[in-house]
């Protein structure tokens, strides 16, 4: 991070949680391109793409490696995630019904070119309240094999969990990330420190439901989002590594403006301005290559960046 005059020049973002789909449906090339131009637009020049049935993460990637594209995205794309069949995911991927088929589901999505493995290990928020979790995820013996073979194919393992046993299970069979992880305990933060697990926790996109809900889940769901951010807030505050993730792509989750509502909520939990920028930049050498934004110091209340630029040259 360096300032000039009242502007402070930070490298380029990264979402560490998206999809590319709108509102959880699948898109056609021209809108693949819309979306990747709207990301960037809005600083981020590098995403986790975090799964889809169809692979299109692994699509964008071979875009972006045609000769007449030119534009600043970086994508790691897990191609497909894996989900237990019978249960929350199949629209994510491929799913897993016994071990036996762990080793070639495995082997299929990394031979796609993935560049690691989505696992899906719970289901979602339940907005009825009591700290339900909709049916999904495996037993642990299946999330240590999974992560056993995984590593085998050279492949770090992001994972979708949600409930306090969901995501201790997930730690200890070795995941390298948590991604949401609602309803997590202090116990397991700490297991996550230790383990170097990083945590994207993704609070927008589920605030974004409270919309289509009546009043009393709507209330539940802000309460459930406020005991999130106190979390994201002790989590920082014992050095689990956080990454900021919008989950754009889901209902109501728009790519590129998105990373600002994610931002005001990491504001929200208490993070300072720096730890902000660490939990959503890229590494300070960007800034050397010629790849960095001009911000102010309230940009994520004005959700405005004063410049975007790419090897040297800004981009309009």
């Amino acid at each position: 991070m360096q300032t000039e005059s009242y502007f402070i020049k930070v490298p380029p973002f990264r979402d560490s949680h998206i999809h590319f789909v709108i509102d959880g449906r699948a898109v056609s090339r021209n809108a693949l391109l819309t979306i990747m131009h709207n990301l960037v637009k809005h600083g981020i020049f590098a995403v986790k793409e975090m799964g889809y049935k169809t692979g299109i993460g692994l699509e964008a990637k071979k875009i972006l490696l045609e000769d007449s594209f030119d534009i600043p995205l970086r994508i790691q794309s897990a191609g497909f995630a894996v989900y237990k069949k019978g249960t929350y995911g199949v629209f994510l991927g491929k799913g897993i019904s016994d071990k036996k088929e762990i080793k070639k589901t495995i082997n299929e999505i990394a031979n796609a070119g993935a560049d690691f493995l989505k696992v899906v290990n719970s289901g979602m928020v339940c907005s009825k309240g009591k700290g339900l979790v909709t049916p999904g995820g495996f037993p642990l013996e299946y999330l240590l094999e999974i992560c056993s073979e995984a590593r085998q194919m050279n492949l770090t393992i992001a994972c979708h969990a949600n409930g306090d046993e969901a995501i201790r299970n997930a730690v200890i069979a070795g995941v390298s990330s948590i991604e949401h992880g609602f309803f997590i305990s202090k116990e397991t933060i700490h297991l996550m420190a230790e383990r170097f697990v990083a945590w994207t926790p993704t609070v927008f996109a589920l605030l974004t439901i409270t919309s289509f809900l009546p009043a009393f889940e709507k209330k539940y769901i802000e309460m459930v989002v406020e005991g999130h951010l106190e979390s994201i807030k002790y989590a920082a505050s014992i050095g689990v590594q956080l990454r900021v993730g919008t989950d754009c792509g889901s209902k109501g989750v728009r790519h590129g403006e998105s990373i600002f509502d994610e931002l005001s909520l990491f504001k929200k939990a208490g993070l300072s301005f720096e730890e902000i920028l660490s939990c959503v930049c890229l590494k300070d050498e960007e800034i050397k290559d010629g790849n960095f934004l001009l911000i102010k110091k309230d940009f994520v209340e004005t959700r405005k960046i004063e410049g975007i630029y790419y090897n040297h040259r800004k981009i309009e």
